[in-house]
C-alpha cells in the first residue's frame, strides 16, 4: 500500500511493493539476457575461429538483448543503490547541520534525485522519437540478419519508465521520511 498511517495518526508513504517486485523480476531478466548473449559470445567465437564459419544474425542479436539489459537493470540499480553518487555535500549539510530528522540532508537528496528524473525524461522522448522513425522508416540493423531496431530503441521507452517510476517513489520515501535513500 502506498500510503498507510502510523502510530501517530500521521500519513506515512512506504515504498511500494510492487515496484520492488517489478525493478526484482527485471533485474532477473537482465541477468538471464547477460547469460544467453554471453553464451552466444561464446559460440560466435568459436564458430568463427575454429570452424571458420560465422553466423551472420549473432552480432546484431546480442548488440539488441544487451540494450534490453542494460535499460531493464538501470532501476534495480537504482533502487538498490547501486548506481554511482557523490554524498559530498550530503555528508557536509548533515555535519554542520545536526537535526535529528536529518532534514537538511533530506532536501539535498530530493534536490539531487531531481536531475536524474530529468534524464529519464530525456531518454523517453529521445527513445519515442527514435522509434517513431523506425516505424516510419522500416529500419534494421545493417549486415546480413535484419533485426528491426524497434526491438532495441522500445527498450529505451521501458528503461525510462521504470527509472522515473524508480526515482519518483524514493522521492515520495523521502517525503515521507524513508532513510534508506538518504
Amino acid at each position: 500500500m502506498l500510503l498507510s498511517f502510523d502510530s501517530k495518526g500521521l500519513i506515512s508513504l512506504k515504498y511500494p511493493k510492487l515496484m520492488i517486485w517489478i525493478n526484482k523480476v527485471c533485474a532477473y531478466i537482465c541477468g538471464g539476457i547477460v547469460l544467453g548473449a554471453s553464451c552466444l559470445a561464446v559460440m560466435e567465437s568459436i564458430l568463427r575461429k575454429v570452424f571458420r564459419a560465422p553466423t551472420p544474425w549473432s552480432l546484431n542479436l546480442t548488440m539488441g538483448v544487451f540494450i534490453w539489459a542494460a535499460f531493464l537493470g538501470s532501476a534495480w540499480a537504482f533502487q538498490e543503490l547501486g548506481h554511482v553518487s557523490v554524498d559530498m555535500v550530503r555528508d557536509i549539510v548533515d555535519r554542520r547541520f545536526k537535526s535529528p530528522n536529518r532534514l537538511p540532508r533530506r532536501v539535498i537528496a530530493i534536490i539531487g534525485y531531481i536531475p536524474p528524473l530529468a534524464v529519464c525524461v530525456a531518454f523517453f522522448y529521445g527513445g519515442w522519437k527514435l522509434c517513431a522513425r523506425s516505424i516510419q522508416f522500416n529500419s534494421y540493423a545493417a549486415y546480413n540478419f535484419k533485426f528491426p531496431l524497434i526491438i532495441s530503441y522500445s527498450a529505451i521507452i521501458v528503461g525510462a519508465v521504470l527509472m522515473a517510476a524508480t526515482i519518483i517513489f524514493i522521492i515520495l520515501d523521502l517525503f515521507a521520511g524513508g532513510d534508506k535513500y538518504l
